[in-house]
């Protein structure tokens, strides 16, 4: 595994920086003070930022900014050409503005502004768009003005300042683009009437049915989503797919995986009037959502297995555990959705289907996949993972890796458990057979009672000694049933914490995930803790660094890097993702923290 690099390394960490005031809650009118109000009609779409100085202003003096400039990973950014380059142009864009970039960003980025793209004037043509910068002060664009427009004259034929007609400053590019600064606003566009009549609109303030704030689609999402966010994105899809001539989501998806998760979504998405998306900062941590519009019971036959309904269908919930790395959870009905893959995935998909279904065979006796073996699950998958103690051991394996779990919810718990448990015996005697050419220590079949419930376990035939031991030695792979959840594990140790946490969700039934939101079907759940994440990078710390080592890098470098990664790390909380479907729309939720 390769320590992440310097830049890249600087800009995921940047969010950590950010944070002020909470969001406000969605379903509230649209607010008057969206510049949206101010474009013009037939907009493809906008993107709107809005507060931005307060953002600018935590990031600027964050303690985390800080700690990142004091890095390793920055200290070797700074030698590169690139970003001498950048700092010496920084340098002197300061000298001439008079204040920083930090200072500029928040002067002139930190009110509202937005981006309006349109379809094309020309046939065939890139789409037109507009720009509005709205800045606090008016005397602020003076200031600016005063600063740059001596400068203009040096770019020769390219730009060329004049008055305004209208009031205010212009500035002409040679590719036909305009600019005008005028009161507290800069309005750019190359489509002279977009121009004009987005200058008319800032104006005169104009109805909201003669704006794009009064389009189906805007409005809409702002009645859905609100419009109070610190970056806001619509996109009228229904007027995509005609200016385009067809629908721009396929029918028919080229991957099954991404299928499974996300196909009942897209398939909304294709009939909804927009496409939305909001971004925003909070006093720990921020928030994107997106969503798409539209009942989802009203979808296909073939989309019906993402849409269950009914107050027995269970929730994607993830099981509480004491040290969790990552859970993931899904709901669908499965069998319908195999059954219907014709429909809902590429033709060319179809024989890796049959090549499936051949090599599980093997497993299972004969049984047929899809008649025999899906019936018998319920509607609900979990996958689960946490650092492992290696107690079970005498000694430690080389690289440390946390246990795998699985859950499958169980429509037929006795039948089914009988099935699985044969494909466990199964998978572990052809296990055995290639143990001795991999190297491995042969399992053991055993058993154990845990709680009132019966464990199924592989051991090892000779328990393993050593403090470097093979990374097989990372598998002690067991199953048990509590009531109709099949559990099936990578070790014994996940196993029994799996039981305790579901025969305590059986007894005193909590809400089973960190996620607030209460809402609406969440038919995906998603976690990951970065903390716990360190903690694992740190027990295999020296694997890391001798990788590092292997690929040029110094022993204090290796160290550095990676003891600023695991630092930085163990500042997040953890973050979540979560799909939640609505009556009148589908939401996708991320949502990332820190301390």
């Amino acid at each position: 595994m390769r320590m992440t690099r310097p830049v890249n390394w600087l800009c995921g960490v940047l969010l950590l920086a950010i944070g002020i005031q909470p969001a406000r809650a969605a379903d509230t009118p649209p607010s008057s003070d969206s510049l949206v109000s101010r474009l013009p009609k037939g907009a493809i779409g906008t993107l709107e930022f809005a507060n931005l100085a307060p953002v600018i202003e935590r990031i600027e003096t964050s303690p985390v900014l800080q700690a990142v400039l004091d890095s390793p990973q920055w200290r070797e950014a700074m030698k590169q050409n690139q970003v001498q380059q950048a700092l010496a142009g920084k340098a002197l864009a300061e000298g001439q503005l008079g204040m920083s970039l930090w200072q500029f960003a928040k002067t002139y980025l930190g009110d509202r502004s937005v981006v309006g793209v349109y379809p094309p004037s020309q046939p065939g043509g890139p789409p037109d768009g507009v720009v509005i910068i709205q800045v606090k002060q008016a005397e602020s664009l003076k200031t600016l003005w005063e600063r740059v427009s001596p400068f203009i004259p040096l770019a020769g034929s390219k730009l060329k300042a004049s008055d305004y007609e209208g009031g205010g400053r212009l500035i002409t590019v040679d590719d036909g683009h305009q600019l005008v600064i005028r009161d507290r606003w800069i309005v750019l566009s190359k489509v002279k009437s977009l121009l004009e009549q987005t200058l008319q609109n800032l104006a005169v303030a104009p109805p909201d049915e003669t704006t794009l704030f009064g389009s189906p689609a805007w409005k809409l999402m702002a009645a859905q989503l609100g419009t109070d966010h610190e970056i806001q994105l619509c996109v009228d899809t229904a007027l995509v797919n005609s200016l385009v001539g067809h629908r721009i989501i396929p029918a028919k998806l080229d991957n099954p995986v991404f299928s499974l998760l996300l196909g009942g979504y897209l398939e909304l998405a294709a009939s909804s009037p927009h496409f939305a998306s909001t971004f925003d900062v909070k006093s720990n941590h921020v928030q994107l959502r997106t969503a798409v519009a539209g009942d989802a019971r009203q979808l296909d036959a073939a989309h019906r297995s993402f849409v269950l309904e009914g107050d027995a269908v269970p929730r994607a919930a993830v099981p509480m555990l004491k040290t969790p790395l990552n859970g993931f959870s899904i709901t669908r009905d499965f069998g319908a959705w195999y059954r219907n893959r014709e429909a809902l995935l590429d033709a060319k998909l179809m024989p890796g289907f049959d090549k499936f279904e051949t090599g599980l065979a093997t497993f299972l006796s004969g049984r047929d996949f899809s008649e025999d073996v899906l019936p018998l699950l319920g509607k609900r998958l979990t996958f689960v993972t946490a650092p492992q103690t290696f107690a079970h051991l005498q000694g430690k394996p080389g690289v440390q890796l946390p246990g795998f779990g699985i859950v499958l919810d169980l429509a037929k718990p006795a039948e089914a458990n009988d099935l699985l448990t044969l494909f466990f015996q199964t998978a572990v005697n052809i296990s055995n057979f290639d143990a001795g050419k991999q190297g491995r220590q042969l399992f053991v079949l055993s058993s154990e009672s845990y709680h009132d419930i019966q464990v199924s376990f592989a051991k090892f035939l000779t328990q393993p000694a050593g403090d470097t031991l093979p990374i097989s030695a990372n598998f002690q792979p067991a199953i048990a049933r509590v009531g109709n959840r099949f559990l099936a594990t990578t070790n014994l140790e996940l196993c029994r914490q799996l039981i305790d946490s579901l025969q305590a969700e059986a007894t005193a039934n909590p809400v089973a995930t960190s996620s607030v939101r209460t809402e609406g079907f969440r038919d995906i759940y998603f976690d990951l803790s970065p903390e716990i994440a360190a903690d694992l990078l740190e027990r295999n710390a020296s694997v890391l660094q001798a990788q590092s080592l292997q690929q040029g890098e110094s022993a204090d470098q290796a160290t550095g890097e990676l003891n600023a990664l695991l630092a930085l790390l163990r500042q997040l909380t953890p973050m979540t993702f979560t799909s939640t479907r609505l009556t009148d729309r589908w939401e996708l939720e991320f949502q990332a923290g820190w301390k």
